[in-house]
């Protein structure tokens, strides 16, 4: 058998049949995500939609999403993770369909929300999936393999429905919406690769909000880390104020998606040898310091610099987040506590915007750049802080057979 063909098969192996039921869906569905990244344009060009109203619709998402993944982990915990799925991505499909022909404002606001509440349940529900297919290292670098395919749809889609707009914009709620009912229909049909359903009178009843201090010292610190990364929306607004062009800009973030695409997996792989919580803090100040780049950057190489430095935080933080989550809780309440981590970045999404436009109008570019810094380094230090109860509620939970 040829290297790479045995390579290929190694892998292949190496993870249960229903991971990669999801890690296909998850790539389907990402290549075809067409309609986010084009929407701020789309409501401004087709629809004639002001600033001031194209800023409401977005926030929206962040809204959706800070509500809907605490409710999509609880509610994957009672029904099963794969149930949550196909129902979040096929009424999104349906969600995405009808929002190709709202016309007024307040239509396109309300599909955009339920939209974001939508797509919010989902997230929570596939990595309780992953957890439980997964365990220990294996559950690291599963997480990275999906983290990977999302990356590439984020690489490729924006490009590739910026060429199809041209076409028709509508074409890309239809597009998107195929993708989406695709996934949904992979997973009813192979559902039990994946975990299929759990009942909910089996479910044990458990608080919403779960009275543990290390699940919300760890939202706090995901939040502080959320509201650094969801910053970088406000480097367009630096870049035209220094004078370079929207296709510099493009540029520079297209850094973010090569950077993951051909680093994630390696990276990934080498954090899930020793699979340690200190990476989390490693990412955060990684994070800090490449968005602390931006307030001394002037020129478009180190701005580009920047975006290098805090991707590599990204990666870092990302290669490892993931499974800490999913083992802080017993495999019963995993899906709330993936939830209620994930809900605080829609938090972050929302938040972030606002609290950068304010500092960047009032004290210029410098100071917001150290502030938003600021709240990386501290993310990093209560990482740092919770390592020793983190590896203890890890050893706990993580080696627990998949449920």
């Amino acid at each position: 058998m040829p290297a790479p063909l045995a390579a290929f098969r190694g892998v292949y192996q190496a993870y249960p049949r229903g991971f990669w039921v999801l890690w296909v869906g998850t790539l389907i569905n990402r290549l075809g995500e067409f309609v986010v990244p084009l929407l701020g344009f789309y409501l401004a060009a087709e629809r004639g939609l002001g600033v001031a109203q194209v800023s409401v619709v977005l926030s929206v998402l962040g809204v959706g999403r800070f509500v809907a993944e605490a409710f999509g982990g609880r509610l994957s915990d009672r029904l099963g993770s794969n149930s949550v799925m196909v129902l979040a991505l096929g009424g999104g499909a349906a969600t995405l369909v009808a929002l190709a022909f709202a016309s007024s404002f307040g239509a396109v606001m309300l599909g955009v929300l339920a939209f974001s509440l939508l797509t919010g349940m989902y997230k929570p529900a596939a990595s309780s999936a992953v957890a439980a297919l997964t365990t220990g290292a294996q559950r690291t670098r599963a997480y990275n393999l999906l983290y990977w395919a999302i990356n590439v749809g984020v690489s490729v889609a924006p490009a590739l429905g910026g060429w199809l707009s041209g076409i028709s914009f509508r074409l890309l709620f239809f597009l998107d919406a195929a993708t989406m009912a695709a996934y949904a229909a992979l997973l009813a049909v192979l559902g039990a690769r994946v975990g299929g359903s759990r009942k909910g009178t089996d479910a044990p009843r458990t608080a919403w909000l779960p009275r543990d201090r290390l699940l919300w010292s760890f939202c706090l610190a995901s939040l502080l880390f959320a509201l650094t990364y969801q910053s970088y929306k406000l480097l367009a607004l630096v870049f035209a104020e220094q004078g370079f062009t929207a296709a510099q800009y493009g540029q520079a973030l297209s850094v973010n998606g090569l950077l993951v695409v051909g680093l994630g997996l390696p990276l990934g792989h080498a954090i899930s040898k020793g699979n340690h919580p200190r990476w989390q803090a490693v990412g955060a100040a990684l994070l800090g310091l490449g968005f602390l780049g931006h307030a001394f950057a002037h020129t478009f190489a180190a701005h580009v610099l920047a975006v290098a430095v805090w991707t590599l935080g990204e990666i870092v933080s990302y290669s490892i987040g993931k499974s800490i989550v999913a083992e802080l809780g017993r495999p019963e309440v995993r899906g709330t506590y993936i939830g209620m981590v994930g809900s605080m970045s829609g938090l972050g999404a929302l938040l972030a915007p606002l609290l950068g436009g304010f500092l960047l109008v009032r004290f210029g570019n410098a100071a917001l750049w150290s502030v938003v810094a600021g709240l990386a380094f501290l993310a990093a230090l209560l990482y740092l802080r919770l390592e020793g109860a983190v590896v203890t509620r890890r050893t706990l939970h993580g080696a627990q057979p998949a449920d």
